[in-house]
């Protein structure tokens, strides 16, 4: 008998770390889904506060993509940020709409709804566009960068 709670307590204290890791593990993908997430957020702070630089610390040299121009590169991937921000007596603001982020391991695709909006100093809408917006994210080391990506005018 007392070699079978002997056992038992071994067996106990063997699959302790395993139950541990199931139960990290099935956390994980949220945690994970959570930092991508707030990547796409800091996304947006950059795009507010017309932080172009900053913008461009998101993105993968080698990104591959559709990001609502003709370009398939990174070259010139922050000019629409200045633009939006430069039209003359108009205030640029935006609402995005989260739809899902789905992860892979070191792999996150988000999908989201950005609606754009230029008012003028009268706070009337000039004009109101709403985009479909999906990115592909990768992991390296620490840091979630974008590697692709596509937006499409919503009609």
């Amino acid at each position: 008998m007392r070699n079978k709670f002997r056992n038992m307590k071994r067996l106990s204290i063997a699959l302790l770390p395993l139950l541990l890791y199931v139960s990290t593990a099935a956390q994980s993908p949220r945690k994970t889904e959570e930092e991508v997430w707030q990547r796409e957020l800091q996304y947006w702070s950059y795009v507010k506060s017309n932080d172009v630089p900053g913008y461009l610390t998101l993105w993968h040299p080698n990104f591959i993509g559709y990001p609502g121009t003709d370009t398939l590169t990174r070259k010139n991937i922050g000019d629409w940020i200045t633009a939006s921000h430069n039209k003359k007596d108009q205030r640029y603001e935006f609402t995005i709409t989260k739809k899902a982020v789905n992860v892979f391991g070191d792999v996150a695709v988000t999908f989201y709804d950005d609606e754009d909006t230029w008012k003028d100093s009268n706070g009337e809408v000039v004009l109101k566009e709403v985009y479909k917006i999906t990115h592909t994210w990768k992991r390296f080391g620490g840091t979630w960068l974008i590697v692709g990506g596509m937006s499409a005018l919503k009609k």
